[in-house]
């Protein structure tokens, strides 16, 4: 009679990321957040540059120096997400590449900064508090919770 060895089980290989429909459904929209955000900023801003700032002791000349740089902002913005967050992000979620993501990153010496996370918090910062959010959750969904382990450091 022969003896057979039983083998230890093999660690089950990760094929498909539990969360990656959504937020690849996510990724899809992130780039129409950032347009949408910036034109409602540019929009604002044009409302408060050429009505706002007419109120006689009202809005003011504040209101003049914040119209304008809602516009600069907003312009900003909706460059940010044609030229970087359409090609960059969002197609690729559609694609489900989440090697690109884990391999678009800014070298800082050793330590690895993920470029997604930096165009989230950019896109944030000049879409005036909402236009970078999906991007931020993306970026954070892949860094922490993740298909792979994000290395921070060579």
């Amino acid at each position: 009679m022969s003896e057979e060895k039983s083998t230890p089980a093999a660690k089950p290989v990760k094929t498909e990321w539990q969360h990656a429909s959504w937020v690849s459904q996510l990724g899809k929209w992130a780039w129409i957040w950032g347009i949408i955000n910036g034109l409602i900023d540019v929009i604002w801003g044009l409302y408060s540059v050429f009505v706002l700032a007419l109120i006689p002791y009202g809005y003011g000349v504040y209101g003049m120096g914040t119209g304008i740089w809602l516009i600069i902002s907003g312009i900003i913005a909706v460059f940010i997400s044609f030229v970087i967050i359409k090609p960059k992000v969002s197609n690729k979620c559609v694609q489900k590449d989440w090697d690109h993501f884990y391999n678009w990153v800014w070298k800082l010496g050793s330590f690895r900064f993920p470029f997604v996370l930096f165009w989230g918090i950019v896109l944030e910062v000049f879409g005036y508090g909402w236009g970078g959010v999906p991007v931020i959750i993306i970026a954070i969904m892949l860094i922490f919770l993740g298909p792979k382990e994000y290395k921070w450091s060579e």
